[in-house]
């Protein structure tokens, strides 16, 4: 697992960091545009880009004149053992690489919680950050080793996850998106895991997970009452997929 050394926010930065190295770099631009160097080469980065510098890498980057930028950037050392699914060279993870995640919303989402555990230094904030860095990861390597679906095919799951976005309370079954979709029921996951590079069933948890983190951070609602609005049947089955995804139990995260 990845050890976070930092989770930085900035809003329209005025200044610019001159060249170094040392650690591992997630940069995600959610407005605005910067200017990064690496290995020597200037690569202009736009709203929704993500860009990974491997931390041999010397880098520098500065602000294109005249276009403020907002960016998430997070600086960790890498997993070191040989077995786990996202160590260096796995995923083609040492080497620079820019990209545009297809769920551009869903990473900003996920950054931005990811930056609220690192700034409240919460308890358990270290594993929750590194998971969701994980996460974050594994979903990029995912689309990097996928080939482009047509683009009839991402029009047909964008219509699937709008209904998950809109009805994830709600029991979603495979019928139901293959009608949204016009395609067979034994087709919906295949098309699904192709143009997202996850399965319906692990989006529809994605989406109820970052609705329970919202709701611990803003409501005063109880596990079993988050549980129960994000509608799962029992609190034991919401923990289970909980520590599945942040790798730490409701109760250690809620405030």
């Amino acid at each position: 697992m990845f050890e976070v050394k930092g989770v930085y926010h900035d809003v329209a930065p005025t200044w610019n960091i001159g060249k170094s190295r040392g650690l591992d770099t997630l940069v995600y631009v959610t407005d605005g545009q910067v200017n990064y160097q690496a290995d020597g080469k200037d690569v202009i980065l736009g709203a929704g880009e993500l860009f990974f510098i491997p931390s041999r890498v010397l880098r520098s980057w500065a602000n294109c004149t005249g276009v403020p930028h907002k960016k998430y950037t997070v600086v960790f050392s890498p997993a070191q053992a040989a077995d786990d699914p996202v160590a260096p060279g796995t995923y083609g993870m040492n080497e620079t690489f820019r990209l545009t995640p297809r769920s551009t919303a869903y990473f900003e989402q996920r950054l931005a919680y990811m930056f609220v555990q690192w700034l409240g230094k919460r308890v358990h904030y270290g594993p929750i950050t590194s998971h969701i860095l994980a996460e974050l990861l594994m979903l990029t390597a995912q689309e990097r080793a996928a080939h482009h679906a047509s683009p009839s095919k991402e029009r047909v799951v964008r219509k699937m996850q709008d209904h998950i976005l809109y009805h994830f309370r709600d029991a979603i079954t495979l019928e139901e998106l293959a009608e949204i979709g016009g395609v067979s029921p034994n087709y919906v996951t295949i098309l699904f895991r192709e143009v997202t590079g996850t399965t319906p069933i692990q989006y529809v948890h994605q989406v109820r997970i970052n609705t329970a983190l919202h709701l611990f951070d803003n409501t005063q609602m109880t596990v079993r009452e988050v549980a129960e609005y994000l509608g799962y049947c029992d609190q034991s089955h919401f923990n289970r997929v909980f520590k599945k995804w942040m790798g730490a139990a409701p109760t250690r995260v809620q405030r």
